[in-house]
C-alpha cells in the first residue's frame, strides 16, 4: 500500500514538473509584447493650439524607450531599486523569497519586497489575482519569460511599462512630464527620483510629498553605491543637484472636454485637432467662475456651459463644472450629467402643438386643473409664482413658462406622441414609459444632459432637424495617416420646419416675455435670440439655452450633490451666464435673422379671446400664423348691451377663476343657464365636469388603505350658479359649492357620474368610469 502511494506521489511529481516544464517551454504568444500603445495622445484646439498631451495612461497608452542602449543611469537606479540580483536568477530570486519569508514571520504580518523585475513585468502583461494561486502563476510567467526574452529586452518592456505617479506609464513618459526631457538625459538625481517613486507613487509624489520624495531618492542612491554601480562622490552630488521638476499639469486646457475626446478617439490615435475655440474657453471659464461668485449665498456651487457653431454642430466650449480641481465635485462632468430640465422642455410641447392645429392665439387655460394619478393624490400643477391668469394665449404661456397650460397641452396631445418627438429630438435619456412620466414630462419629469439640450434647440435652430454634435475634426496615426471617425448619429427630423420657424419667433419675442420676467431681463441681448429658462423641483437645477441663428449656448446651474439653491430661478441663475457667454460666442458676427417672415401669414387678433379683433375689443395686435391657420371667427367675449355698456364674457370654464380674482366674467347672463335670451344675447353654456371625464379609469392601490382612495372630482358652474349637484349610482347626492370640488369613495366597479344644476330637468354633465 506504501508503496503504490509513493509510486503515485511520485507519477503526480512527473506529472506536475511536466507540466510546468512544457508551460515554460513554449513560445511566448506574439502579440504578448505589443498589447501596448507606444505613442502619446496630443489634443489641440481648432487653431492648433495644444490642450492637453497625454503622454501615458491606466488604459496601456505609453511613449516607448526609443532604439538603442537603455539609458545608464535609469538602469542602474532601477535595478537598484528594484531587483538587483536581477541578472543573477532565473526570473524568481529564491534569496528575496526566503529573506520576505523571514520577514514575515518575525513581524506576524505579510511583508512584501520580493518581487522580481521580471514578476514585475509579468504582473503587468498578465494579470493576476490576489492570491497564493496568482502569486504562482506570476512565478511561472516570470520563468517562461526568462527561457525566451534576453535580460534587456525584458528590464525595456519593464521600463515601459512601470507606473509613476499622475497617470504616468513608462520612464519616457515620466522624464518628459516631470522634467520635459528624454530618458537619456536624465541626471543620476532624476534617475533615482523616478526609481524611488516606484515603490509608492503617492507616497513618493515629489510635487505633494517632495521630502519623503527626496528621502526615498536618497535610499535608491545608497542602495546604487552599495551595489557599486556608483562612487560616494556620485552620491554626494546627486543629493545636492536640483531636480529641475516642470509645474504639474503644464498643459492641462479644457479637462472634461479633453478627456471625453480622448475616450472616442480609436486606439491608434496619436494627434487630434478638435473643434474647440481655446479662447472661447477660456472665457467660458472666466465667466463661469464670476457669476458663481455672485451667487455663492444662494448656495450655489457648480455650472456647465456648452457652446456649439450651428452651421457645422462643432463644439466650439465645453465647461464640465467651474474648476476640475476644485471643490464641491469639480472632476464631475456637468455636460454629461443627468439632470432634471424643469421648464426647458416646453419648447418641444408647443412644438409639436403647433402641427397639430394650435396657433399662437389658440387659447389655453391656466386654472386650477387636477390629474387623476391612479392613487389617492391626484396631480395638481402649479405656476411657478403660484397663481393663475385664467385664459391664456399660446404664445403668452410659452413665452412666460406658465406650467398649467403646458401640462394641459401635454395632455391633449398625450405624453406618448410628447416621448415620442422628444427622443427624436435627441434626448436619449428619457429611457422609460409614457405611463412613467405622464403630462408632468412637459414640466421636466424625467433627466438628461446638458449635451442633449444643446444638440435639441440647435436641431431647433436648424429647422427641426436633428444633427450631431463633433468636437473632432481630424484625426491622425503617429505615422500621420488620417483616421476616419464615424459621426454619433445621421440627421433626423423631429419638428416640422415651417412649425420650427414659427416656434422660434415665439421664443424671440422679447415683448410677450415681459410680464414674467421684464423686459430688461437677461435674455434680452442686442440682437435676436430664441432662450428658454427652466428650473427643477425644490431649485435644484437651473438650465438656460439659447440660441441665434449662427450659436447654441446651453448652461446648467446648481450643485453636484442635489443640494437646493436658494431661490434662484433659470433666468436668475443660468440666465446671466448665457447672455455672458452668448455676447462673447457672436463676437465679430453680422446675426442674421431668426425666423424669416415669409413663413408666416399675419392677422389681428384680440390680446384676449385670440380671436380675431372685433370692434368692442378693447386690446388688439398683430399675430403671426402659418399660412391658413389664421382664425376666422371674431372675437365674442367682448360685446356691447343694449345700453351702450362694454361688457366681457369669458365663458363658463373661467367663471369660477374669474371670481376668485374677483373679475366680471359676463354681467348680460341669465341667472340660470336654461333661460334663453332674446336679441343678439347669447345662450347661456352648460355646467361643466372636468374631472374625472368620460371613460376614465381608476386603479385601487393595495398597498393603501381602500378608505384612504378616492376620486377627484371637479366641475365648472355656468355664471349666477352658486350650487351644483353631483348625482352618483352608488350613494348620495354630493351638493358642491365653490370652488366646485369634492371627492368619491373608490368603489370597485363601473359607475356613472351626473351633474346638475337648480331646477333643471336634464343632467348638465355625465361621465362613465370604471374602479378597479
Amino acid at each position: 500500500m506504501k508503496r503504490r502511494l509513493k509510486r503515485g506521489l511520485l507519477w503526480a511529481d512527473v506529472l506536475l514538473v511536466a507540466a510546468v516544464s512544457i508551460f515554460i517551454a513554449s513560445p511566448l504568444p506574439a502579440s504578448l509584447l505589443y498589447s501596448q500603445r507606444f505613442s502619446s495622445l496630443r489634443l489641440y484646439d481648432r487653431h492648433g493650439e495644444l490642450l492637453r498631451e497625454q503622454r501615458s495612461d491606466a488604459a496601456e497608452r505609453g511613449v516607448a524607450l526609443p532604439p538603442g542602449p537603455i539609458p545608464v543611469n535609469v538602469e542602474q537606479a532601477f535595478i537598484a531599486a528594484e531587483d538587483h540580483r536581477f541578472g543573477k536568477h532565473p526570473g524568481v530570486d529564491p534569496i528575496a523569497m526566503i529573506r520576505t519569508v523571514v520577514s514575515s514571520v518575525r513581524s506576524r504580518r505579510l511583508t512584501g519586497g520580493a518581487s522580481t523585475i521580471t514578476q514585475q513585468l509579468a504582473r503587468r502583461l498578465v494579470p493576476r489575482s490576489r492570491t497564493p494561486w496568482g502569486k504562482l502563476n506570476e512565478a511561472l510567467w516570470s520563468l517562461r519569460l526568462t527561457a525566451h526574452l534576453s535580460r534587456e529586452t525584458i528590464l525595456r518592456a519593464y521600463l515601459d511599462r512601470v507606473a509613476l505617479g499622475h497617470s504616468l506609464v513608462g520612464v519616457e513618459a515620466a522624464a518628459r512630464s516631470y522634467f520635459e526631457r528624454p530618458a537619456a538625459r536624465l541626471s543620476l538625481a532624476q534617475s533615482a527620483l523616478l526609481a524611488g517613486i516606484t515603490a509608492s507613487p503617492a507616497r513618493f509624489d515629489p510635487y505633494h510629498h517632495p521630502d519623503a520624495a527626496r528621502a526615498r531618492m536618497l535610499r535608491v542612491l545608497q542602495r546604487m553605491h552599495a551595489h557599486g554601480f556608483i562612487s560616494e562622490e556620485d552620491v554626494r552630488a546627486a543629493t545636492a543637484a536640483p531636480w529641475d521638476l516642470v509645474p504639474a499639469q503644464s498643459v492641462f486646457e479644457a479637462p472634461h472636454f479633453a478627456q471625453w475626446v480622448s475616450e472616442q478617439v480609436p486606439a491608434e490615435a496619436a494627434e487630434v485637432q478638435t473643434t474647440l475655440d481655446l479662447g472661447l474657453q477660456r472665457y467660458v471659464e472666466q465667466s463661469i467662475e464670476a457669476e458663481l461668485a455672485g451667487l455663492v449665498e444662494r448656495a450655489v456651487g457648480q455650472a456647465a456651459v456648452l457652446v456649439v457653431d450651428n452651421e457645422s454642430g462643432e463644439i466650439l466650449a465645453y465647461a464640465g463644472s467651474a474648476s476640475f480641481f476644485g471643490a464641491q465635485g469639480g472632476q464631475n462632468d456637468g455636460v454629461r450629467a443627468k439632470r432634471q430640465p424643469g421648464s426647458s422642455l416646453k419648447p418641444f410641447v408647443y412644438g409639436l402643438a403647433l402641427t397639430q392645429g394650435l396657433t399662437p392665439a389658440s387659447l389655453l387655460s391656466d386654472i386650477e386643473t387636477h390629474y387623476a394619478t391612479g392613487s389617492s393624490d391626484d396631480y395638481q400643477p402649479r405656476n411657478y409664482d403660484r397663481r393663475q391668469r385664467g385664459p391664456v394665449r399660446l404664445r403668452a404661456a410659452l413665452a412666460n413658462s406658465y406650467n398649467i397650460p403646458a401640462v394641459q397641452l401635454c395632455e391633449r396631445l398625450g405624453p406618448a406622441r410628447v416621448l415620442h418627438l422628444l427622443r427624436d429630438a435627441g434626448y436619449d435619456s428619457l429611457q422609460e414609459t409614457p405611463e412613467h412620466y405622464g403630462v408632468a414630462l412637459a414640466l421636466g419629469d424625467g433627466e438628461v444632459t446638458l449635451y442633449e439640450q444643446a444638440r435639441a434647440y440647435r436641431g431647433l435652430a436648424r429647422g427641426g432637424v436633428l444633427e450631431p454634435l463633433t468636437a473632432i475634426r481630424r484625426v491622425s496615426e503617429p505615422s500621420g495617416r488620417a483616421v476616419a471617425i464615424e459621426p454619433e448619429r445621421l440627421p433626423q427630423r423631429f419638428l416640422d420646419a415651417a412649425a420650427s420657424q414659427l416656434l422660434i419667433e415665439m421664443l424671440s419675442d422679447e415683448r410677450a416675455r415681459g410680464p414674467a420676467f421684464g423686459l430688461d431681463n437677461a435674455l434680452r441681448l442686442p440682437f435676436p435670440m430664441a432662450a428658454k429658462t427652466g428650473t427643477s423641483r425644490a431649485h435644484v437645477d437651473n438650465w438656460a439655452i439659447g440660441f441665434t441663428h449662427e450659436r447654441t449656448v446651453a448652461v446648467w446651474v446648481g450643485n453636484f450633490d442635489g443640494a437646493p439653491m436658494h431661490g434662484v430661478s433659470g433666468i436668475t441663475g443660468a440666465g446671466p451666464l448665457l447672455k455672458r457667454v452668448m455676447l462673447r460666442a457672436m463676437q465679430g458676427i453680422a446675426p442674421q435673422p431668426l425666423a424669416g417672415t415669409p413663413w408666416f401669414d399675419h392677422a389681428e387678433i384680440c390680446a384676449l379671446s385670440g380671436s380675431r379683433a372685433g370692434k368692442f375689443c378693447p386690446a388688439t395686435m398683430q399675430e403671426s400664423f402659418l399660412p391658413g391657420t389664421a382664425p376666422a371667427a371674431t372675437c365674442c367675449m367682448h360685446r356691447a348691451l343694449p345700453d351702450g355698456r362694454r361688457v366681457v364674457d369669458l365663458g363658463t370654464r373661467y367663471y369660477a377663476w374669474a371670481r376668485h380674482e374677483g373679475v366680471e366674467a359676463g354681467p348680460w347672463m341669465q341667472s340660470t343657464p336654461q333661460t334663453r335670451a332674446g336679441g343678439n344675447q347669447r345662450v347661456a353654456e352648460p355646467a361643466q365636469l372636468i374631472s374625472p371625464r368620460d371613460g376614465d379609469e381608476f386603479l385601487l392601490d393595495p398597498g393603501l388603505p381602500h378608505a384612504d382612495q378616492t376620486i377627484p372630482i371637479r366641475a365648472l358652474a355656468p355664471q349666477g350658479i352658486t350650487q351644483l349637484t353631483l348625482r352618483n349610482d352608488r350613494g348620495p347626492a354630493i351638493t358642491l359649492v365653490s370652488p366646485f370640488t369634492a371627492r368619491l369613495p373608490a368603489t370597485v366597479g363601473t359607475h356613472r357620474i351626473e351633474l346638475w344644476v337648480p331646477g333643471a330637468t336634464l343632467p348638465q354633465a355625465t361621465a362613465t368610469i370604471t374602479v378597479r
